[in-house]
């Protein structure tokens, strides 16, 4: 892992705006991300956790350039994604690629296992037929599979193997940037510890770098460098995985571990209710959008003003009243 960011996310916002009313003349928007910041490295691994709605969907669509921001930047290598065009573009889409989470669905089921791997390749690059025909190859060798699968159809893989087809499509190009939507959610408890430790060897063994969306804390923590807590569209803590698993200071982060399941059947923990259900994003709370469930609430300034995110240790980011100066 480096200290040179690859990726740098500024001022990101995804606002989308649709008509209501009985004659479709009321506008209304939804802020579906607003003012992110954050950076990742080369060989680092950055998780985006929280509540479904949160924004972490969304945030990797725009990631991913299929859909524009309303309002920031990404930058890779310096560059703002949403500026690239023809072979730039290209360029992009083979050095940045996506595992999603449903393997059953994430692969054309009439392809051949080749032609779906080699499709980056066919797109994005000119290469020879023999060339493609090596790195598919290697790709699946990469993954645990055999070059002779190349010929045979989605259909007659398992769950698991499809997942490690999928991962081979996202490697064949040789990105420095992967990013993984909820990769092991879709599988059998007993092949996500496979996939989960394939991701740890191919990020040793290729310096990859992988943006994590994920719901099971336990994958977060094993997989992720960093990671950064979603809240209603805006990051509210992040940090160095360790410290915040093991010291989190945001409330939010506490309630949210703390309805995490353990892996010691006999550890006792305080479990921090939350009240109430996720507001919507189409009438946001005023000031802290935490602030009605919040077990730590301070009263009329979480209601009326909204916290910024800002150091409150090193290497550690929270947007939280309690932290202000």
């Amino acid at each position: 892992m480096t200290n040179t960011p690859i990726l740098k996310v500024e001022n990101l916002s995804q606002h989308f705006t649709f008509q209501t009313g009985m004659l479709k003349r009321q506008t209304r928007t939804v802020k579906a991300v607003t003012g992110l910041n954050f950076d990742i490295c080369s060989g680092e691994t950055l998780a985006l956790v929280g509540e479904s709605g949160c924004g972490k969907t969304t945030t990797t669509r725009l990631l991913l350039r299929l859909q524009s921001p309303t309002l920031g930047r990404v930058l890779y290598d310096g560059q703002d994604i949403n500026e690239l065009k023809g072979a730039g573009l290209k360029a992009y889409r083979s050095k940045v690629q996506a595992v999603f989470q449903d393997p059953w669905s994430s692969i054309n089921p009439r392809v051949r296992i080749r032609d779906f791997v080699a499709e980056p390749l066919v797109v994005n690059e000119k290469l020879t037929s023999g060339e493609v025909e090596r790195r598919v190859h290697a790709a699946l060798d990469a993954v645990g599979l055999r070059p002779q699968d190349a010929r045979k159809f989605p259909h007659e893989f398992s769950g698991g193997q499809r997942q490690r087809i999928a991962i081979a499509s996202a490697i064949v190009s040789r990105p420095r940037l992967i990013v993984l939507d909820e990769p092991v959610s879709g599988l059998d408890v007993s092949i996500r510890s496979q996939i989960i430790n394939l991701f740890k060897d191919l990020q040793a063994e290729y310096g990859l770098s992988y943006i994590l969306v994920a719901h099971d804390l336990a994958t977060t923590r094993y997989l992720a460098d960093r990671v950064a807590v979603m809240y209603l569209g805006q990051i509210i803590e992040q940090g160095a995985t360790d410290d915040v698993f093991d010291a989190p200071a945001h409330p939010y982060t506490e309630a949210l571990l703390s309805a995490a399941l353990s892996a010691d059947p006999g550890e006792v923990r305080n479990e921090i209710p939350m009240s109430g259900e996720v507001p919507s994003p189409l009438n946001p709370p005023s000031g802290c959008a935490f602030h009605p469930r919040c077990h730590r609430s301070m009263g009329e300034i979480c209601q009326s003003r909204s916290p910024v995110l800002g150091e409150q240790a090193p290497n550690r980011a929270v947007s939280c009243h309690q932290y202000a100066p």
